[in-house]
This record gives structure tokens, C-alpha cells and sequence, in this order.
């Protein structure tokens, strides 16, 4: 026997200090975009190491660079040093984190000032980089792209307000159709029939004919803030929040009432906040929008997709992290695939949301194996709650928080479990997901994690009947308790099981 054969498996940490596994894996790039906006000025560090360029540092300061500047059409010199203090703290981050590439924006403040030199050009020598001051039509360019990025066939109105400016956009299947930036934000001090004469003006924003406004930015968000705990809303998630117009006009109405208590707004936006629902009323009444669809999204996403990111990666970037996910989480190499393979017949007849959505929960299925036992379900049901992207909807979270709970938990009722869980989907996506993670349950624990067995395997999906395909050179692994956990996942799917060994 060679000395290869007797040698030990290495652990995580060998394989990690092993050259050739060094060699394998590219060193994560650091990316940081900076935006300067004309109420905050805002620093994100991103590392990447493939299609996902992960968050590692998010930091903003209240700068209010744009304060005034309606006024006197200049940018104020006390807000220019506290911009510069911001920018000389953040240069001090940027060069300890070794960042490979830096995109510093200015957005309206900057644009529009006539003494914007006056910060630029001691901003660019304390970051040693130029500071690309962005026009209105390249303002909306990149707030479209960063929504597209997240939500690639995204079609309404995306709004983008700021401090300074209020950026809009028609989009079509995730195409720009029309756009325009208008010098109203909400640090303006104008009144409200200027905003809506303003509006009224693009009549575009009405002919479009929107269904869904895409609100993009910090006032968008209070609001989605002020929603969720004023309606008791069960995911404290503020991106992929939907709100119907009626219920965003009524808030808007009560932040501007004078007397408002602003409830659930953060106290950082209670000064500002009646000026931009002024701005966000007047453009549901014009555009008459159904709903408002809260974005995490900004700028920021779509500097990063526009100077990072290739045509593939940007194609179904959920696809692209959870497959990044699945590179570090599994225990053995090949299973998602494998997965993948073996749950395809699940799939017929079915619409591609269901496919993509399928192959999600693949990548996903080992995220915790390495927790707890009592705690998997519920570990792996908050990760995805949790999980700090901008590419899923509320109700995609919840499918595949279900789905990776019952991966783990099957069927069992004392399992602790997250309350989100329960709300918004409907009986037939609930037991949709059940069914999934019964399938990923039974396959995993059939086949012991690994890949090969997988291969022993083959699925079959009838109208009534499901029925597995066992290679004979693996009936041994077919024990009785893997018997019932098929009985269930056919019976979850409202299909009886039958066995064949070929």
C-alpha cells in the first residue's frame, strides 16, 4: 500500500495552508465604493472572491453636504470639513483593509454647487483618487442598475431620492425606457405645488402606465420602517417590502400633519421626513402606482455591477451566491449538482420560478450542517430571513427559510422554528416548500452527504405516484428509516411511494 493510501484525510485548516489549495483559490479582492450624496456620505467595502461581492464594511456619516444649497447654490463650508473629516476617516479604513479598487461617486450636492471644486479637490488628495461627479443622466444609469442587478427583469418606476434630487426611471424587463433627475430632494425647502408642477411636467411618468414603484433610498426606507411596526408586519425586512398606494398615501399624510409623532420613523429621518413624503405623495397620485416596493438598493450596487461584475454574473445573482454559498458549505464536493440532478424530475410542468427557486434550496441544503442538531431547522431558517441580499423577494425568503427548515427538521413538531416563518405564503407554497425540503432531507441522509450514492438513485414523478429508483449495489443503504422519510416526502407532494430496484 502506498504512503498516500495511509494518509489521513486533511482537516479544514491544513487544506486551507496547503499550497496547492492556495494556488486553487484567488485571494478575496477588496472593492470600495464611495458615495457622496448630498445628505450623507457613505463608505462600503465589498470583498470578492467570485460572482458575490459580499459586504465587509458599511459605514455612513450625516454629512449633509447639500444643506442650503437650494439657497444660495453653494455648498456650505462647515459641511464641506465635516464631509472632509468623513472622507480622511474613511481613506484611514480603505488603506488598513488593503482595498484593491475605489470608486468614489458625488452625486446633486456636488453637481449641482457652483463651488463643488471646493470639496473635490481636497477630497481627491485625501483619498488619492478622482471623484467622478455623476450627471443626472449617469445619476440614473446607475440607480437603475443597481435595482436590475438584484431584480433583473424589473419593470415600473424606480424613484431615487436623495437630499438633493429625486432621480426616476421608467423601466421595461429591466431596459430603461425613460428617465429624468429633477433638483428636489429632501433637504428642498419648496412647497408642495411646486413639486407637483415639477412632476406634472414629465408626462411620461403618467403615460407609463406604471403598476409598481421601486423607491430607492434613505426616505423610502423610514417609511418602510414606519410601516412594519406600525402594521404589526411580520418580517423585519425593509428590501422587497411591498406597500399598497393607498397605505403609503396615508402615511405620507400623517408625516406631514405638523402634530405627527412620525411613529416608527428613525429619529435620524424625523427632520427631513415631511419634506420627502411630500415628494413620494405627489409622485403616487401622478404616476398612480398600485404599489411601492421598498429597494435596498442604490447607486452604490450599480457602480459595483457596472466596473465589477461580467455578463453571467449579473444574469440571476441569487443563482450566483447561493452557488458561492455551496462552494464553502458542503461537506463533500459535487452533492448540489448531484442534488440538482436527482430532484429534476420534480420540476416537470412546473414554471421556471419553481426550477430556479429548486436550484437555490440545493446550494443552500449543507448550510449548517456544522451547528447544533436541535438547532439546525431554526439556524438555517433565520440565515435565510437574514440573508443580507438585495436579489429576494420576502416571499422567496420565506419558501426557502421553510424549505431548509424542514431539511433539517422533516416532519418533527417540537422543533424550534422563527415566527416569520408562517406568514405571507400561501397553503400551496408552504407545502411547495415542505415538499422541497422533505426531498432534500431524504436525499441527504440517504446518500450520507455524498455524491456518489446520489448516482444510485433516480426519481420518477407521476401524476399520483412517485417512485424511486434504487441501483441495486445500493439497497443496503435503504434501511427502513429511509423508507418512511420517502413515504413522507411522496405524501407531502399528495403522491403515493412506490420502491424499484433496477
Amino acid at each position: 500500500m502506498s504512503s498516500s493510501a495511509n494518509q489521513l484525510p486533511m482537516t479544514v485548516a491544513e487544506r486551507l495552508s496547503h499550497k496547492a489549495y492556495q494556488d486553487a483559490v484567488p485571494p478575496t479582492a477588496r472593492i470600495a465604493v464611495i458615495d457622496i450624496g448630498s445628505n450623507s456620505v457613505r463608505l462600503v467595502i465589498y470583498g470578492k472572491n467570485g460572482a458575490y461581492p459580499a459586504p465587509l464594511f458599511d459605514e455612513r456619516s450625516n454629512c449633509r453636504l447639500g444643506a442650503g444649497l437650494d439657497k444660495t447654490g453653494m455648498l456650505a463650508s462647515d459641511r464641506i470639513a465635516v464631509a472632509l473629516e468623513t472622507l480622511t476617516r474613511f481613506a484611514a479604513v480603505i488603506r488598513a483593509m488593503k482595498v484593491d479598487s475605489c470608486y468614489p461617486v458625488a452625486t446633486a450636492a456636488v453637481r449641482r454647487a457652483n463651488n463643488g471644486d471646493e470639496f473635490c479637490r481636497p477630497a481627491e488628495i485625501i483619498l488619492g483618487e478622482p471623484i467622478q461627479v455623476l450627471s443626472k443622466k449617469e445619476e440614473a444609469a446607475f440607480v437603475s442598475r443597481g435595482l436590475t442587478l438584484n431584480v433583473p427583469a424589473a419593470s415600473g418606476l424606480v424613484a431615487d431620492l436623495g437630499g438633493g434630487s429625486i432621480e426616476i426611471v421608467a423601466l421595461k424587463k429591466g431596459e430603461i425606457e425613460h428617465s429624468v433627475s429633477l433638483n428636489i430632494g429632501h433637504l428642498s425647502t419648496c412647497e408642495e405645488i411646486e413639486i407637483i408642477s415639477a412632476l406634472t411636467k414629465i408626462s411620461w411618468i403618467k403615460s407609463f402606465a406604471a403598476k409598481q414603484l421601486f423607491g430607492v433610498g434613505g426616505s423610502f426606507r423610514a417609511l418602510g420602517s414606519a410601516f412594519i411596526e406600525r402594521e404589526n408586519y411580520p418580517l423585519p425586512v425593509l428590501h422587497g417590502l411591498k406597500v399598497s398606494s393607498d397605505k403609503v398615501i396615508a402615511l405620507c399624510s400623517d408625516f406631514i400633519q405638523s402634530d405627527s409623532a412620525l411613529d416608527g420613523v428613525p429619529v435620524a429621518r424625523r427632520g427631513t421626513m415631511p419634506m420627502a413624503a411630500k415628494i413620494i405623495r405627489a409622485l403616487i397620485d401622478i404616476s398612480a402606482v398600485r404599489r411601492v416596493i421598498v429597494s435596498g438598493t442604490s447607486i452604490r450596487d450599480g457602480v459595483l455591477a457596472t466596473n465589477e461584475l461580467n455578463e453571467t454574473q449579473r444574469a440571476d445573482f441569487l443563482l450566483a451566491i447561493s452557488q458561492e454559498i455551496a462552494g464553502t458549505s458542503f461537506r463533500f464536493a459535487g452533492v448540489a449538482n448531484a442534488l440538482k440532478h436527482f430532484l429534476r424530475p420534480l420540476t416537470i410542468g412546473r414554471k421556471p420560478r419553481f426550477v430556479r427557486m429548486l436550484d437555490v434550496a440545493c446550494n443552500l441544503a449543507d448550510m449548517c450542517w456544522r451547528e447544533h442538531t436541535d438547532m439546525r431547522g431554526d439556524l438555517a431558517a433565520r440565515q435565510i430571513l437574514g440573508l443580507p441580499v438585495n436579489c429576494i423577494t420576502h416571499k422567496q425568503r420565506l419558501w426557502l427559510a421553510m424549505a431548509l427548515y424542514h431539511r433539517y427538521v422533516g416532519l418533527k413538531q417540537n422543533k424550534p422554528h422563527p415566527d416569520e416563518m408562517e406568514s405571507l405564503l400561501s397553503s400551496k407554497r408552504r407545502a411547495e416548500a415542505i415538499t422541497v425540503g422533505l426531498a432534500l432531507r431524504f436525499a441527504l441522509i440517504f446518500s450520507a452527504g455524498t455524491c456518489d450514492y446520489l448516482k444510485n438513485i433516480r426519481l420518477e414523478c407521476q401524476p399520483e405516484v412517485m417512485r424511486l429508483h434504487i441501483d441495486p449495489s445500493a439497497r443496503g443503504l435503504f434501511d427502513s428509516h429511509c423508507q418512511r422519510r420517502f413515504i413522507d416526502f411522496a405524501a407531502s407532494a399528495n403522491c403515493s411511494a412506490e420502491v424499484i430496484y433496477d
